[in-house]
């Protein structure tokens, strides 16, 4: 891991993030501001926040083919956990992992559909951009790139759904392109398109679709929700402002970090009240650094706590079945 550029790239990446963050904040300010916060609001954050876990673990249950859903719940928080104190993301992996040893459903399988979570929430974060971008003050610049990611957001759900439909045809294509590319192993890409493809071909009736639509849209209210009481704690809680925060703060964790999103989510988030609502700078990182640490430090506890329950160790965590 430390000989790998990716992991050194993410540390600076997030090194220089905090210090923009940081760079104009007045730390006893930003003290007083933490120890004189309304602490009554985070009860509610809280419930909300566990309500988003929940519903997310039945999308996820959903997914794999209505799998059992505590196993799913606990496997899920052992994978954010993962993320959250390892890079690369590795959580992914490791929550498939988990369901793989100790349900009926395959690792490939959990895989496959925890790459359709990831577009799904993909989706639902770009279209909340547009969403917001339509009443919220915003640089006419940053409201064309949401209006065209919303447009990129469509297209891709068509791309998606002709992959799918015509899958034999596509995987031919895609096979004699690669078979040009000699670089590419060819059995591995077009196992990860089929793998891809299965991950879709499990929403396999009108009913599990309309249930994943539902739990995605549960899911992103629940976030929007934990942001606006969290807010409420620090400064006068508007849901625009709660809303943009929560789109900034996710396209920023896909930036490449440090475990986390360290740095990168809290520059994004801050910047997402400062520079459109004229916050004070020192308010709006107390904010945002604790209703994004507390939910990092939560899924840590939660991680821990799920890997208790079902009986499992760091050691086991290593692929199983596919």
């Amino acid at each position: 891991m430390l000989k790998n550029w990716k992991f050194w790239l993410g540390m600076a990446i997030s090194a220089f993030a905090l210090y923009l963050t940081l760079r104009d904040v007045d730390f006893a300010a930003f003290a007083r501001a933490v120890a004189t916060a309304q602490t009554a609001w985070l009860l509610p954050a809280f419930v909300a926040f566990m309500a988003g876990l929940a519903v997310r673990a039945l999308r996820w249950a959903t997914l794999m083919g209505e799998s059992h859903f505590g196993v799913a719940f606990h496997a899920m928080n052992i994978g954010y956990m993962l993320n959250m104190v390892l890079p690369f993301r590795v959580g992914e992996i490791g929550r498939a992992v988990v369901i793989g040893q100790r349900t009926e459903v395959s690792t490939a399988t959990a895989l496959s559909s925890v790459v359709v979570e990831r577009l799904l929430d993909l989706a639902a974060v770009v279209l909340l951009a547009f969403s917001f971008a339509q009443f919220i003050p915003m640089d006419p610049t940053l409201a064309r790139a949401a209006a065209l990611g919303a447009g990129l957001v469509i297209l891709l759900i068509a791309a998606v759904g002709a992959a799918i439909g015509q899958s034999a045809r596509f995987e031919g294509v895609l096979h004699r392109l690669l078979a040009r590319l000699p670089r590419f192993n060819a059995q591995i890409w077009l196992r990860r398109y089929r793998d891809f493809c299965a991950g879709f071909k499990l929403i396999n009736s009108a009913k599990r679709l309309i249930i994943v639509l539902l739990t995605t849209t549960g899911i992103w209210l629940a976030q929007l929700f934990v942001a606006y009481f969290t807010m409420a704690a620090f400064l006068p809680p508007r849901m625009d402002q709660a809303g943009l925060t929560l789109v900034a703060a996710n396209l920023g964790g896909a930036a490449p970090s440090a475990p986390g999103g360290l740095g990168t989510v809290q520059f994004f988030a801050r910047t997402a009240l400062v520079a459109p609502f004229n916050i004070d700078p020192t308010q709006a990182t107390a904010f945002v650094f604790v209703w994004s640490l507390s939910q990092q430090l939560a899924l840590i506890v939660l991680g821990v706590i799920g890997m208790a329950r079902i009986g499992l160790s760091f050691g086991q965590l290593r692929p199983a079945r596919t």
